[in-house]
């Protein structure tokens, strides 16, 4: 129903609202916008949803972790227990995922320089830091280059750090996610969140598990 509901919208768009709709926010697997592709009188750009991107990395992380569990990593322990790849990390790195997104929608680069200064920053040890992609200065959210800006930088010790065996399995994770051509599609941090709110508010009315009527509609 939603298929044929959008390629009614686009087909008609023309002849009766005299509009061309250019770009067509989705998530990645949306099924609508092959068959738009196929059938809309005209070239239609897709934007990803942010939201769904920002879920995309909890997913992926969580199925990293299912699909190792029971296994040993290089350092000779499993993927979860404390101070690895816990629930309330994946969380910590999903959040801070979209925010680097949406905080740094208008360039790509700074998009993905963001993204992999969350890596590096919960990859740094007191003997290899690595903060080089963190914002520098006093303000700065990275507490080790805001010790660098007030010269204590020597007196820093890192706090809850996450073995490395961890980072190098997440690593192809925060790559893939960080990709350019996806990040492309995240320009300008658009949202499906006011179509979802929206459908929220029609379905509260004119639920499927009752008789609705147009009227009510």
């Amino acid at each position: 129903m939603e298929v044929d509901g959008m390629k009614e919208i686009f087909q008609r768009s023309v002849p009766q609202r005299n509009a061309i709709y250019i770009k067509y926010i989705g998530n990645g697997d949306t099924k609508p916008f092959p068959e738009l592709q196929r059938t809309a009188p005209y070239s239609i750009e897709k934007v990803e949803c942010v939201g769904h991107i920002q879920k995309r990395m909890g997913a992926t992380l969580r199925n990293i972790k299912t699909m190792h569990r029971g296994k040993k990593l290089s350092d000779g322990k499993s993927i979860s227990g404390k101070n690895r790849l816990t629930d309330k990390f994946i969380d910590t790195i999903t959040t801070y995922y979209g925010n680097a997104i949406r905080q740094n929608n208008s360039s790509v680069s700074d998009m993905r320089q963001a993204i992999w200064a969350i890596y590096c920053h919960y990859r740094s040890t007191d003997e290899e830091p690595m903060h080089h992609f963190c914002p520098i200065g006093d303000n700065s959210w990275c507490k080790y280059l805001k010790a660098v800006a007030t010269n204590s930088a020597s007196l820093f010790k890192h706090k809850n750090i996450v073995p490395i065996a961890i980072m190098d399995e997440i690593k192809p994770i925060i790559a893939e996610l960080s990709a350019p051509k996806l990040l492309k599609k995240c320009v300008r941090g658009k949202t499906q969140n006011a179509n979802e709110s929206f459908n929220s508010t029609v379905w509260n009315y004119c639920p499927k598990t009752s008789v609705g009527h147009l009227k009510i509609l």
